[in-house]
């Protein structure tokens, strides 16, 4: 789709062009129901008419749209209800006397010219006549636009909600996307360094293992620079790159006797993608990092019935454990943040240190 039919489209949806629909659509059914209707019965030539249903929808559009673009967003919505009242009745009452001289103006030069052959509002009108009438008249104009101007500014609330709701929407939106990027590069760089050093001696010694660790870190990092640019993957996807992250982080460890992992969905879902990723690298970061061979790890993620379930328990040495606090880790506070954006009210999230296990448990209604 070109840039013009883009434009096109994007003006179709705005606030002036539904106006511009409102008003078009007032207009043809002011001249179906008025003036084809009723052209038999007018006493003057039809442009007469016309022009003056003009004059007075004219001077009441005005109003309408001095109250909804100016009064209501400035003063009405900052809730200064006092300055709001005290500009909108002296505009009314203006407007009522405008209208007032008007239709007295007409009873002089078109006395035969009834208020609804010319007006879409109606005021009632004094039958006696002095010099001061147009000031009475004028407030029984006010009352009828104070209905229209409460139909318009109620319009104007339900567009301005429409508008903030989009925004919010697009913010949110946008908000996901930044803390996904910054998930990406929360990416422990030891991870990497650990992996790059082990294909190092892998190379050194000629092993077999160097070419499938290039694929596979290869393909973790493809996944996280350019597939996973999406709200939501496959969770076989995930399940691949999980694996091939798990494989790689395995290299260094010499024992692997009391090392767990479940990857399994009851059937095939959709995710959004890396929400694993800050825990699995505490698990490995936090669980493997003794001296001793002393450690576990029991890292599961499952998907039952549209609940996406993460647990893991792993060893924790209890002299780390300010550090834990004081670094509870950007990537899990960063997933936190997500899960609040992507599934408000719908998850429950919990860490932390029981004897001498870390454990974490996240559970998702996916639906």
């Amino acid at each position: 789709m070109n840039r013009s039919m883009q434009r096109i489209l994007k003006f179709a949806g705005s606030r002036l062009a539904l106006n511009l629909y409102f008003w078009i659509v007032a207009a043809l059914l002011e001249f179906g129901l008025n003036f084809y209707g009723r052209r038999a019965a007018y006493h003057y030539p039809q442009k007469w008419y016309l022009l003056f249903r003009a004059t007075t929808t004219l001077i009441f559009v005005l109003v309408f749209y001095v109250n909804n673009l100016v009064l209501v967003p400035r003063y009405f919505v900052a809730k200064k209800y006092k300055q709001y009242f005290l500009i909108l009745l002296p505009l009314l009452y203006l407007a009522g006397l405008v209208l007032s001289g008007f239709f007295e103006m007409l009873d002089v030069h078109f006395p035969k010219i009834e208020m609804d052959d010319v007006t879409i509002l109606n005021a009632l009108r004094v039958n006696f006549k002095t010099r001061w009438i147009i000031f009475f008249e004028a407030i029984s104009w006010v009352f009828s636009l104070l209905i229209y101007i409460a139909v318009f500014t109620v319009a104007w609330y339900m567009w301005d909600y429409k508008l903030q709701k989009r925004k919010s929407e697009e913010a949110q939106k946008q908000q996901v996307e930044t803390e996904l990027k910054f998930l990406k590069s929360q990416i422990n760089p030891h991870f990497l360094f650990n992996t790059l050093n082990n294909l190092y001696s892998l190379t050194v010694t000629k092993s077999d293992m160097a070419s499938e660790v290039v694929a596979k870190l290869s393909a973790i990092l493809r996944y996280l620079l350019y597939e996973s640019n999406t709200h939501e993957v496959t969770f076989a996807k995930e399940k691949e790159i999980m694996e091939a992250y798990i494989d790689l982080e395995l290299l260094r460890l010499t024992r692997k006797d009391n090392l767990h992992f479940n990857i399994a969905a009851d059937k095939p879902y959709t995710i959004p993608p890396l929400l694993w990723i800050p825990i699995l690298e505490n698990v490995f970061k936090h669980g493997t990092g003794f001296i001793s061979s002393d450690y576990f790890i029991d890292f599961r993620i499952e998907i039952n019935n549209t609940v996406l379930a993460i647990n893991s328990r792993n060893s924790f040495k209890a002299d780390t454990k300010n550090h834990l606090e004081k670094n509870e880790g950007i990537g899990l506070i960063n997933l936190k943040k997500r899960l609040d954006l992507l599934y408000p009210g719908k998850y429950n999230f919990k860490s932390g240190v029981e004897g001498n296990c870390y454990i974490t448990c996240l559970q998702i209604e996916l639906a």
